[in-house]
């Protein structure tokens, strides 16, 4: 290997090592909030929901042990508050009909004719042979969980694999970024096996582990590795490299896979909740529109606060209810989008600091290669 290349060599190795130091897993963030992440992660939606329904109506009650005289002068405006619940009446039967849409949208996906259900049922078996033969094994999983188990297995017995080898080449330098390597997958695949735990099959945590793994970044690093090296790489080597990148493109494949069931589970149970939400929420609206209209509430106060203050707001909060279920899951689902962009090899998450190509190598190439055109 020439000087300039050996530099090459140098200064992508040094890249892969800040790389594998500092690069950040998909879903984590140093120093978030642990409620704002139950919120908008881990946290189940019907409690997420619930929580939202509750911090509302202590908000109105809030509201009103500041300026007590104002809001019950407002809320014995009755035609104020039959406009008020009207209009939310309104919204709620025009969120049925947005239902109606995402059940739609649902089941067109799983219709289909008879050939494209047996080509997705072939493609699918083919990829699990395909795992099989890289494993060695007679049949993959069938459930998610112990699935996404076996890969992240696979690809740390193929890490391990890589640094037995490099421990026998006599580049130190190649054999610390190995290392470096390793530390960084074995970490990322602990972490992945600690959040699957006690997962069930169609929990979120089961999904949760696939994407907090930084499949993107560990892909570019091994690849970039290989280039960094290039020719000084035995075969052994550069097969370990391979049988790594195989695994986690495997991993990457079965990973979005799981993401893509996961859209249409969350719609689904959105779709379903929502139904069973709106329908009591309309009876209920209609009662108040009743009651306020009846105007017979007790003009007495209990502890401090007027009981059409309780009622109102109360009623207010279970309103809004069917916007507060749509929100929860909404919240989740873009936070997974958001956090976890990335196609493939390319990893397009926001402070992800990572130099690949040295282009003035490519434009002295480029330059080579015309003057040999040129003399031709």
């Amino acid at each position: 290997m020439s000087d300039d290349d050996r530099n090459i060599a140098e200064e992508g190795a040094e890249a892969v090592r800040d790389y594998t130091e500092d690069l950040e897993s998909a879903l984590s963030r140093p120093g978030e909030n642990r409620i704002k992440r139950w919120t908008l992660i881990e946290g189940r939606r019907t409690v997420v929901t619930l929580a939202l329904l509750c911090a509302v109506f202590l908000l109105l009650l809030g509201g009103s042990l500041l300026r007590p005289v104002q809001l019950r002068d407002l809320l014995t405006e009755t035609n104020t508050v039959k406009t008020l619940f009207n209009t939310l009446l309104s919204g709620v039967i025009l969120l049925v009909s947005v239902v109606v849409s995402i059940n739609s949208i649902v089941l067109s996906q799983e219709i289909g004719d008879i050939d494209a259900q047996e080509e997705r049922t072939s493609a699918s078996l083919d990829f699990r042979r395909r795992i099989e033969d890289s494993i060695e094994s007679d049949v993959t999983p069938a459930r998610p969980g112990e699935f996404v188990r076996v890969v992240l297995y696979t690809i740390l017995q193929k890490t391990n694999e890589l640094q037995r080898v490099a421990a026998n080449t006599p580049n130190d330098e190649f054999q610390q970024h190995v290392e470096d390597l390793g530390e960084k997958i074995s970490a990322d695949v602990e972490r992945a096996r600690n959040i699957l735990g006690d997962a069930q099959y169609g929990t979120f945590r089961v999904l949760l582990a696939g994407l907090n793994y930084d499949y993107a970044g560990q892909l570019h690093t091994v690849r970039y590795l290989k280039r960094s090296y290039g020719d000084d790489l035995t075969d052994e080597e550069v097969d370990a490299i391979d049988e790594i990148v195989d695994s986690l493109v495997f991993f990457t494949t079965g990973r979005e896979y799981f993401k893509s069931l996961y859209y249409k589970r969350e719609l689904a149970q959105l779709s379903s909740r929502l139904l069973y939400v709106s329908l009591p929420v309309i009876v209920f609206i209609s009662y108040v529109l009743l009651a306020v209209d009846a105007n017979r509430f007790p003009d007495t106060w209990l502890f401090g606060i007027p009981p059409l203050l309780l009622f109102v707001s109360f009623a207010y909060s279970v309103a809004l209810a069917p916007y507060v279920v749509l929100t929860s899951y909404v919240l989740r689902a873009s936070t997974v989008s958001l956090r976890t962009l990335a196609a493939g090899p390319f990893i397009l998450r926001k402070g992800d600091d990572v130099d690949a190509i040295d282009f003035e190598d490519y434009e002295d190439e480029i330059e080579w290669e015309s003057e040999m055109a040129s003399d031709d």
